[in-house]
């Protein structure tokens, strides 16, 4: 802005060197002048117009420059650049005089000159071109009234005056733009020049290369580099004065957008020296301002012994970056102490170790510090490890911590250096993350020592625990109780329900458990549905009043898919000293006395020297009657079934008997429970189903009539099997006899263990021509609802209340009222155990049809039964 005199800003000055160096830039001779004004058609008589205004507005001159200092005023810019007091009233004068100089008519060089030392002073001063042009604005709108008055009617001398007045002025803006146009470019020059200067003068080679990559311009460090000594080659390709491997990928992949490199070193090859060379290369994409991406490459020879040392810190930075990377993957950190060292209270830790302990990576740690983050109960120990170490013991303990609320395990190994008198000079140690492997421990231990489904210690721990627990009550003269624990009916759920629904079961019975022992009482499960419980210095009541609590519980149903089963428990007792010393006598008498109590029907028993001879007496039974079933020394009798009507035989039962060699006959009362419990009645009930086969086919061979049925007894773990029909119609099959000559009976309790099952194997049996009886009936608790249901043919009524039936009128009540049932349900009633004839007429008053018992014969061998019973004149039936 014109506003700012040349003789007043004393901080900035022009001397006639600078503005004759920018005069002669701008070019302003005399013939310049004169085609500046030609241009703007600016003659004499435009400079006469204007003298003659020169008097009237000197008139005025200070109001004007008042007034356009009050507009200066306004304005930060401008304000920031005006002095005060006296300065500012010479300034105003000063200003009074610039603006006169436009009207005085004199426009030779003093007038360019000064106009172009105006320009220079305000852009020294950093005012910008746009106060310039508003400061003109400012005075042309506060002069135009004057002119306008001075003029008055005077058309033509106004606008002749007007027109010299807007050249001159547009003469004097022009003149300062230029001034501020060349100052600009002179700063542009020398910060240009200070540049190339710079750039040459730098250690490192630089070059700008092209999208192309052709060298655009370099420095001078980089033409020594290639050899070069005359011009730089501009506009060639990179790769006719130097190749690398791998640089140009490098270049074209930070030009796509790769990531700058830092200090790479390359191995280069320099076309005109026809040598190889090694270098440390940084490139940088840049943008020059043509919106072209470059790349600024910097090169910087290194010499063979650099090169060897780059090479070996290279090496060492990879293995200490593998280390680092191997110890976080291991989780394994690393730390080192020097107590002669420069910090020697200082622990110096790997990355890993910072991150182990949740401390920041660089913390300065010492040994208290370390010590304060190890779990409170582990401290001591871990102090007593390092004492240890300092003794020449190896250093190696385990401990844990707390990180952010998590316990973590950590192991520590380390050696340590000392000399003779035990003075440490460095220790060395690492520390391992090892919480997995802590868990892992625990889970094998869990696996190892308890039971997946009830997670109750398993047999394993139990006999493990039961070992310790003998030997401290050995040593401190207290008893011991075991309790063997077998679930009732507990197959019967697994068998009808399924799997799934045991385990169910099996955990809410473990529950159970649990909340009933102390917590110094050990109950574990030995597998299957068997448990046992452990009670320290506990007496024989003390065990009793534990079995009495359990088996309370047991009473309780237990639901499964919306059904309550009942359930029950067979407990065995043994007591050390009493009954066992050892381990393996203590649990086997517990086992002995659990098979008597489930024997009794549940409940618990105390093991007696007597059950041992019991359960000695069973398996020698066992092991007896398996050698007849398989030597063929069992055999099968024959009892008659009559009909009451005419005693004619209407059937026969195929009787089990077992005469050994050494016992002579057993009674099935006394094998049959046990061969049960042992599992062996599916194959027993086979061999009876084949061997009544083997027998009508011999009658049938023989030329006798055969009995209208054979009726066979299967139990209900025969029945439970789900292929019993097909077994059952293979025997018979391959003996070619009919189903028909076939009855099959079984007790109420056998069909109601799984009535789902036992009707469709009942049901698949009929259909092939198979009878059904139901034995001893009324003894169990089958319901009306499923009578009905099953295909039955006869209900067998039970001996026991035939034998009563005079002497106890329930009895009689109970024989008769079966009868009629029988009858409504369309059945046919049969009598058990008929012994004399005032029985036999009772029952068929009462509408029995049916009788077997001594009273018509007891059961005969085959061929006695023959003998009696199949002569012709008894029967004529036939095959």
């Amino acid at each position: 802005m014109q506003c700012v005199p040349l003789e007043e800003p004393n901080d900035v000055k022009i001397d006639d060197a600078g503005l004759n160096a920018n005069a002669g830039e701008l070019e302003l001779g005399d013939a310049e002048m004169l085609r500046r004004k030609a241009f703007l058609d600016f003659d004499e008589s435009d400079a006469i117009h204007l003298r003659r205004l020169h008097a009237a507005l000197n008139l005025h001159a200070d109001d004007f420059t008042r007034g356009f200092y009050a507009h200066l005023q306004a304005f930060e810019a401008t304000r920031r650049l005006l002095p005060d007091g006296e300065g500012l009233a010479r300034l105003q004068r000063t200003q009074a005089a610039y603006f006169q100089g436009l009207t005085a008519g004199n426009y030779g060089r003093d007038y360019f000159e000064h106009r172009l030392r105006v320009g220079l002073v305000h852009q020294r001063v950093g005012l910008a071109p746009e106060w310039y042009l508003g400061a003109y604005a400012k005075y042309l709108s506060g002069l135009l009234p004057t002119i306008c008055e001075h003029f008055g009617d005077d058309r033509e001398g106004f606008i002749a005056t007007m027109r010299a007045f807007i050249k001159v002025v547009l003469l004097d803006m022009g003149l300062a733009i230029d001034a501020y146009i060349q100052a600009r470019d002179q700063t542009i020059l020398g910060l240009k020049n200070y540049a190339e200067l710079v750039f040459d003068s730098m250690h490192d080679g630089i070059v700008v290369l092209s999208p192309e990559l052709s060298i655009e311009s370099c420095n001078r460090r980089f033409l020594d580099l290639l050899g070069e000594d005359t011009a730089p080659p501009l506009n060639r390709p990179l790769a006719d004065v130097l190749r690398a491997d791998d640089l140009d990928a490098a270049i074209r992949a930070l030009l796509h957008g790769g990531t700058a490199v830092r200090d790479r070193i390359f191995s280069l090859q320099l076309v005109r020296r026809r040598t190889q060379s090694r270098a440390r290369i940084t490139l940088k994409r840049v943008c020059l301002g043509d919106e072209r991406d470059r790349v600024l490459m910097v090169v910087e020879e290194i010499s063979h012994e650099e090169w060897l040392r780059l090479q070996a810190e290279e090496r060492l930075a990879r293995s200490e970056a593998l280390l680092r990377q191997a110890q976080a993957v291991a989780r394994i950190g690393s730390w080192r102490i020097e107590p002669e060292g420069p910090d020697p209270e200082a622990l110096e830790w790997s990355e890993e170790t910072y991150r182990l302990f949740g401390i920041p990576v660089g913390t300065r740690v010492t040994y208290a510090d370390f010590l304060a983050r190890v779990h409170p109960e582990d401290r001591e120990r871990v102090e007593a490890a390092w004492d240890t170490a300092r003794q020449g013991q190896p250093y190696q303990v385990e401990h844990r911590i707390e990180i952010d609320g998590e316990t973590r395990w950590l192991e520590e190994r380390a050696e340590l250096c000392q000399d003779a008198e035990g003075r440490l000079y460095w220790a060395i140690g690492t520390v391992q993350d090892v919480t997995e492997r802590k868990r892992s421990d625990g889970r094998i231990e869990k696996l190892a020592y308890y039971d997946a489904l009830t997670e109750l210690p398993n047999r394993s721990y139990f006999r493990e625990s039961l070992k310790k627990k003998l030997a401290l009550a050995r040593a401190q003269g207290h008893p011991l109780a075991l309790l063997f624990i077998d679930l009732d009916r507990f197959k019967e759920i697994n068998d009808t329900q399924g799997h799934q629904a045991g385990d169910r079961v099996l955990a809410e019975v473990a529950r159970r458990f649990r909340d009933t022992v102390r917590q110094d009482e050990l109950l574990a499960r030995l597998g299957g549905d068997e448990f046992v419980v452990v009670a320290d210095d506990t007496d024989r009541q003390g065990a009793e009043a534990i079995a009495l609590r359990l088996l309370a519980e047991m009473r309780k149903p237990v639901g499964v898919r919306g059904i309550d089963f009942p359930l029950g428990a067979s407990i065995g007792i043994a007591v050390y000293p009493d009954d066992a010393t050892s381990v393996q006598n203590l649990i086997k008498h517990a086992d002995i006395a659990m098979y008597r109590a489930k024997s009794a029907g549940g409940g618990h028993r105390f093991y007696s020297p007597e059950m041992g001879e019991r359960l000695r007496r069973d398996l020698e039974l066992v092991q007896r009657f398996g050698q007849a079933l398989h030597n063929g020394c069992l055999q099968l009798h024959y009892q008659p079934k009559v009909s009451l009507a005419d005693g004619t035989l209407t059937g026969v039962e195929a009787l089990l008997r077992w005469h050994d060699p050494d016992w002579g006959w057993v009674s099935p009362a006394d094998f049959l429970p046990v061969i049960e419990e042992r599992g062996m009645m599916v194959r027993l009930g086979e061999w009876v189903l084949a061997e009544a086969c083997r027998q009508l086919c011999a009658w049938r061979d023989a030329g006798l009539p055969l009995p209208p049925r054979v009726a066979i007894n299967i139990s209900a773990h025969q029945i439970d099997e789900k292929d019993f029909a097909e077994r059952a119609l293979a025997i018979i099959e391959g003996a070619a006899l009919p189903p028909s000559r076939f009855e099959i009976e079984l007790t109420e309790s056998s069909m109601m263990r799984d009535p789902r099952c036992a009707m469709d194997v009942m049901q698949a049996l009929v259909e092939a021509g198979f009878a059904f009886s139901i034995d001893d009936f009324g003894t169990g608790y089958s319901s009306l609802s499923y009578l009905k249901r099953f295909p039955v043919h006869t209900l067998k009524i039970d001996r026991s209340f035939v034998r009563d039936m005079f002497e106890d009128g329930s009895d009689h009540g109970i024989v008769r009222t079966i009868i009629a049932m029988a009858q409504n349900l369309g059945l046919t009633p049969l009598a058990e155990g008929v012994e004399d004839a005032l029985q036999a007429a009772s029952l068929q008053a009462l509408g029995c049809r049916e009788a077997q018992g001594f009273h018509f014969g007891r059961p005969l061998p085959a061929a006695d039964f023959a003998e009696t019973w199949l002569r012709p004149s008894r029967s004529t039936d036939s095959l």
